[in-house]
């Protein structure tokens, strides 16, 4: 009785200890009482919300990097699409100012004709034989000049066509226009006969057999280049040898006046 009186009389002057001690009791002794089983509860949902909203956190971090990042694709995009255009539009630009630049060289440098000369002294000649080449856009003109037993020349010509590393021989009319030919022709035969009927005139005893102007072919012209850029048409008027001086007949043209008529 003693005891138990005493028991009661400390539980009511420490109320603060004895709860603490009545509840590690009972903790103790009954853990799965109601009580520590909501706490318990209580204690594991609040540790699934922190846990939830850490990977709320988390979820809404990777997904604000998760945009950022298909931003920074589509700015790409559009970046490499604009570099594109722009490329494109730089290539455009590129091949039409090679193209201006190209016309323009082709503009220049299309009446312009190179020539050189050789001289070639054979022996026991006294008079060399002299070989004219001129180069204009590809095409080789050789004008071989041969004398005769007085000193009097001859000239002949011959056409060459560079095709890759050869020269290919061509004719006279392959250097014009089919089409534009005869229109070419009766240029040419016009300014011919004004001389021919000059000469005529001034000479008639060497055209007693040749009374009338003939009129030419281009295939039966022999053609000269100089680098004046002209182009010489000649034509033989078959006379004796006593007017040898006035066989040969020939008419200029600047290459520009006759381009319309020659092959592109």
């Amino acid at each position: 009785m003693k005891y138990r009186l005493l028991l009661f009389f400390l539980l009511s002057i420490s109320p603060l200890f004895s709860q603490d001690f009545f509840t590690q009791q009972l903790d103790r002794y009954f853990p799965n009482r109601k009580s520590k089983q909501i706490e318990r509860l209580q204690f594991t949902r609040d540790s699934l919300q922190h846990i939830n909203d850490s990977l709320y956190g988390s979820v809404k971090v990777a997904a604000e990097r998760i945009a950022g990042m298909k931003q920074e694709i589509l700015d790409l995009k559009e970046e490499v699409f604009n570099e594109k255009n722009n490329a494109k539009s730089a290539h455009t630009d590129l091949f039409q100012e090679n193209a201006r630049l190209k016309d323009s060289i082709e503009r220049i440098g299309w009446p312009v004709v190179i020539c050189t000369e050789e001289s070639i002294l054979k022996k026991g000649t006294k008079d060399p034989v002299i070989v004219n080449t001129c180069n204009w856009r590809g095409i080789h003109i050789i004008e071989k000049g041969t004398p005769d037993y007085q000193g009097r020349y001859v000239w002949t010509s011959e056409l060459f066509k560079k095709v890759g590393d050869s020269l290919v021989k061509i004719t006279t009319t392959d250097l014009f226009k089919p089409e534009k030919m005869v229109e070419l022709e009766k240029l040419i035969n016009a300014r011919l006969s004004e001389d021919f009927t000059a000469l005529k005139a001034t000479d008639p005893e060497c055209f007693t057999r040749r009374k009338n102007y003939p009129g030419f072919k281009l295939k039966d012209m022999r053609l000269a280049f100089s680098e004046n850029s002209e182009i010489t048409f000649e034509v033989s008027y078959n006379l004796t040898d006593a007017c040898f001086a006035l066989n040969k007949a020939s008419t200029t043209f600047r290459l520009k006046d006759v381009k319309v008529y020659l092959v592109e």
